[in-house]
């Protein structure tokens, strides 16, 4: 995939809204590197496209019944390895770090638009991988602390507690919720704290919205 001039990719979008993904699709289709373009809107469309064995994958990191990480982990099952670029409005330093150690081999801002969509899909083919400055900076910013990066994507559990968390429940009222009992929940949610690496509750629901959690 080194001569941009010659390479024809079959390209898999993967975006759940419909004007974002048309648009993008119109934009890709009068590249003279591209050669199919399929679509996908959830995680049983993606199943079922990536089998026909994709070049290039541009991904949305939020969809209604997954996310990107858990997709990324289901691409490494497959006889072949697309390149990967993920598409994010999410700015959370976390959440970028986890899909670095994923091994994606780009990342966009959704807000950068498609000159910065096309510079990556360029770099990748020419490079292997392209990461724009910023987000080279935030790699050189958090190379220290690369092994201990927190989560972003929860269990079930842990995400119903978060979502109760959120919603403004009292302790008593989340313990009803999720019929466990009071000294219980305090547990999981002081453990959850821990695990997000905040310091308490605040900070807990800010981490979860700037990387997508919620």
């Amino acid at each position: 995939m080194n001569n941009l001039q010659s390479t024809k990719l079959k390209i898999l979008l993967i975006e759940d809204e419909a004007l974002i993904r048309e648009g993008l699709r119109s934009l890709l289709e009068k590249e003279n590197f591209v050669k199919e373009i399929h679509e996908a809107s959830n995680a049983k469309e993606f199943a079922e496209k990536i089998k026909k064995g994709m070049d290039l994958v541009l991904m949305d990191f939020r969809l209604p019944d997954t996310n990107g990480i858990d997709l990324l982990t289901a691409l490494k099952k497959e006889a072949i390895y697309p390149r990967v670029i993920v598409l994010t409005g999410l700015e959370g330093t976390e959440l970028l770090m986890n899909l670095l150690q994923c091994g994606v081999h780009g990342i966009v801002y959704k807000l950068d638009g498609y000159s910065e969509i096309l510079k990556t899909i360029k770099g990748v083919l020419e490079k292997g991988s392209y990461f724009s400055p910023k987000i080279l900076n935030i790699i050189q910013t958090n190379a220290h602390r690369w092994d201990h990066v927190p989560p972003v994507v929860l269990s079930l559990p842990e995400r119903d507690l978060l979502k109760a968390i959120a919603s403004g429940l009292t302790t008593k009222e989340i313990a009803s919720v999720l019929k466990m009992s009071d000294s219980t929940t305090e547990t999981y949610r002081i453990r959850l704290i821990k695990k997000m690496g905040v310091q308490n509750t605040a900070g807990l629901i800010a981490y979860a919205y700037r990387n997508g959690i919620l």
